[in-house]
């Protein structure tokens, strides 16, 4: 039987939550990385369940304050102080976290294999380290955590508008993040150069004939013949953008040609655009232009 991971309903159970929401990406080799949303607006947890050991840490971006919980790490009472609502709290998977929780709380658990770890550091010709410098149970605020975790919120608000491209985006931008900030000093090099134009034509001939969204990262990088991180550095490098917020201003020109040259219901352009739906059409359309597709239709009429 497949070994549970400590995302998704292997670890909302530790948490006596069922099947907890999770997004997970698969676009590194061997490896996968996953964010878990953990929510509960009843108090009195009381005692979550052991966590299988794997070399894994959990890196909890908690959206609400918990102002009372007790901490144990390798069987032993951890101090620990109430956590601030937006700050980050590390938990080693090889070290059996145990918690008491008496409030209520929400949080985003990212899941980080300490190989995915060490990949982003190897991309950068750093070496692979051995374990993260944190303190446990103490809150940390981190700014990029915090941005990145709120960054996907809408994704768990509406998983079908969320798409693979961008849910990769973010957790790899997460690995990379941990792995430099906690793994050593040292900080990665700059990047020099994108794509070569024959790779960018490819990538970007790739997403407009999938306007879905259902290329991922790993689908486009080995296309190009590259490893995942250098792609998306590079793609980024090139265009402005990172592959996600490309494709979805890539689907806003479609649909303007379909505006301005069909008599297609807004639903209809949606659809053949790649959104989820005419709502989501509409706020990003109105996001990139400053009007909604309707109007943006009368104005070229």
């Amino acid at each position: 039987m497949a070994k549970t991971r400590a995302y998704g309903s292997g670890l909302g159970d530790h948490f006596r939550l069922g099947d907890a929401p999770a997004l997970v990406s698969r676009a590194l080799r061997k490896t996968e990385l996953a964010v878990t949303q953990l929510k509960r607006d009843e108090p009195d947890l009381g005692m979550t369940t052991p966590i299988a050991k794997e070399d894994a840490y959990l890196v909890a971006l908690q959206v609400r304050e918990v102002p009372d919980h007790e901490l144990w790490v390798d069987e032993r009472a951890i101090g620990v102080e109430p956590i601030p609502a937006c700050t980050t709290t590390i938990y080693d998977l090889r070290s059996n976290p145990i918690a008491f929780v008496r409030s209520p709380f929400h949080s985003l658990h990212f899941y980080l294999p300490r190989r995915a770890i060490n990949l982003a550091r190897e991309e950068e010709g750093e070496k692979p380290i051995d374990e993260l410098a944190y303190r446990p149970g103490v809150a940390m605020a981190d700014t990029v955590i915090r941005m990145l975790g709120l960054a996907l919120m809408p994704a768990f608000e509406l998983p079908e508008q969320a798409s693979l491209l961008f849910v990769d985006h973010v957790t790899m931008a997460m690995c990379a993040h941990v792995a430099f900030k906690y793994g050593a000093s040292a900080r990665p090099r700059m990047v020099r150069g994108g794509l070569a134009p024959r790779q960018e034509r490819l990538a970007k001939d790739l997403l407009r004939a999938n306007l879905s969204g259902e290329l991922c990262l790993a689908d486009l990088a080995r296309e190009c013949g590259l490893s995942v991180s250098h792609f998306a550095r590079s793609f980024r490098r090139s265009t402005g953008l990172p592959p996600h917020r490309w494709l979805l201003m890539e689907r806003v020109e479609h649909a303007k040609g379909r505006l301005k040259s069909t008599d297609m219901s807004l639903l209809e352009i949606a659809l053949a655009c790649g959104f989820a739906d005419q709502s989501h059409f509409t706020r990003v359309f109105s996001r990139a232009t400053g009007l909604s597709p309707a109007a943006w239709r009368r104005h070229r009429s």
